[in-house]
Formats: C-alpha cells, structure tokens, sequence
C-alpha cells in the first residue's frame, strides 16, 4: 500500500507540474487578448489550490517522510497564499504584483517536491531488489 501511494504522490505531483505550466499560458491567453477575461485562468487556479491539500493527505498515506511533508506544507502555504495577492489588485497593486513571482516559487516547490519523490520511490525500490 505504501509503495502504491508513493508513485500516487509522484503522479500527483507531477500532474500538478503540468497544471501550473497550463496556467501560465491560460494567463498569457487572457493578457494577450485570445481570451475575453482571465476566466479560465482563475478557474483552473482554484482546483490547483486545491491539489497541495490532496498531496498533504496521500504523504501521509505514502509515509514519505518528515522532510518531503514538510515541503508538502510549504508549498500549501504558499499556494494558499498565491491566490489572496490576485484579489489585491485594486488595493494594493505593489502587493499583487507578487503573484506572478510567487508562481514562480509554487512551480519551484513542486518542481524539488517531484524529484524528491521520484528519489524515495528509486530508492525504495533498489534497496528492495
């Protein structure tokens, strides 16, 4: 069971990789005029603020580790965070400014966080064979 929900924590993550790369171009969709708002771009951000909640539940299950939870915790930190500086445009523009450079941290996190797992589920396995 733990192993399986390791390469479930893998996949998952990855997946979540894959998201936020998508939504950067739905964000360039929207700034370049191919799309009437950002809409797409919101909507997707919600599920994926929902995704580092998810990987938090499976680590648990996975037993991955303290040090591999504690960067699940960072990145639902700071994709938590990620949203609230978009809806500070109008008040404090400087502020949501950040939003864009704190994606950029969100992919980083989950970037570490995929090749940790990947390292933990190789390593499991040759110290299995």
């Amino acid at each position: 069971m733990v192993s399986g929900a390791r390469y479930v924590y893998l996949a998952l993550v990855w997946i979540y990789l894959a998201g936020i790369l998508v939504q950067v171009f739905l964000a360039g969709i929207g700034l370049f005029g191919a799309a009437k708002d950002f809409e797409p771009h919101v909507g997707l951000g919600w599920i994926l603020h929902l995704v580092p909640v998810l990987l938090l539940i499976v680590a648990g299950v996975a037993r991955v580790g303290s040090r591999l939870i504690w960067w699940t915790v960072a990145l639902l930190g700071v994709q938590f965070i990620q949203p609230i500086l978009a809806t500070l445009r109008n008040d404090m523009p400087l502020v949501a400014a950040f939003h864009p450079v704190l994606a950029l941290v969100v992919f980083w996190l989950a970037l570490t966080i995929g090749l940790k797992a990947w390292r933990l589920i190789r390593e499991s396995a040759e110290s299995a064979a």
